[in-house]
């Protein structure tokens, strides 16, 4: 009789391994690094490199020789959101916030604990250049994406993910100590929206606000960043009653309804 795993193609799994190796380091990796990580030969290794290479899902850098994800990667990637509700329920939501606020709208869920971009609309308003995109991770102590995603936690949660994960400092606000979180995570929960104070990139302020499903849990959230530069106290005022109200309108489709 046959175990499960004989059903598994040998050189499918090991391509696998690889490709998530390679995600994981995002200035790619050689073949004798990949070899050593993964303990396999180095002719195996450079012959699925050579088919991936092929296919589009690796590309190799000239200058220093290590492979990286290819372009073909964001494909497959986006053919898993396009099937994700939460995005297809979200869209047009963020798509209508960015229309009324002219600034750029993210949506972001929790994994593996980062704050994953699963959607993005950018304003043809504004020509700042920032770190997200689709599909990219963030940390979450110092995005505000992050934060209101953290206030949906228990803190023991909380500080399970912050210990393992750390809480580098990015500029000169970032919040760096677990105590100091906690109560910014608190305030978060009691007010209903999270700030990134130029936590993460200089010159740029965000709010976010969470979006919850029908048992009340969050699983998103939404924010709206802006260039300190065109950002006033009124300005603010004005984003977070709009995110707020947009938030209410995506959890209500997802069944939530505020008791």
């Amino acid at each position: 009789m046959k175990g499960r795993d004989d059903n598994i193609v040998q050189s499918v799994d090991r391509a696998g391994d690889i490709l998530e190796t390679l995600a994981k380091n995002k200035n790619g990796c050689g073949v004798t690094e990949i070899s050593n990580i993964l303990g396999l030969h180095k002719s195996t290794v450079h012959r699925i490199l050579a088919t991936l290479l092929r296919k589009g899902y690796v590309e190799k850098d000239l200058e220093s020789g290590n492979y990286k994800l290819g372009i073909k990667i964001l494909l497959l990637g986006a053919s898993i959101l396009d099937r994700m509700d939460l995005r297809n329920i979200a869209r047009p939501y963020i798509q209508d916030l960015s229309n009324k606020t002219k600034e750029i709208v993210h949506i972001a869920i929790l994994d593996e604990g980062k704050a994953v971009y699963i959607d993005k609309v950018e304003s043809p308003n504004r020509s700042i250049r920032m770190y997200s995109q689709v599909g990219k991770r963030a940390p979450l102590h110092c995005t505000a994406v992050g934060k209101v995603l953290l206030a949906g936690l228990r803190d023991e949660e909380v500080e399970k993910i912050l210990n393992r994960e750390g809480m580098p400092r990015f500029t000169s606000t970032t919040i760096t100590d677990i105590q100091k979180m906690k109560n910014e995570l608190s305030k978060i929960r009691k007010q209903g929206y999270g700030l990134d104070e130029t936590e993460h990139e200089e010159e740029i302020r965000c709010v976010a606000v969470p979006i919850f499903d029908r048992n009340g849990k969050v699983v998103a959230s939404i924010s709206i960043s802006v260039p300190i530069i065109y950002l006033t106290g009124d300005r603010m005022r004005e984003l977070t009653a709009e995110i707020l109200e947009t938030a209410k309108e995506i959890s209500y489709q997802l069944g939530y309804t505020d008791k």
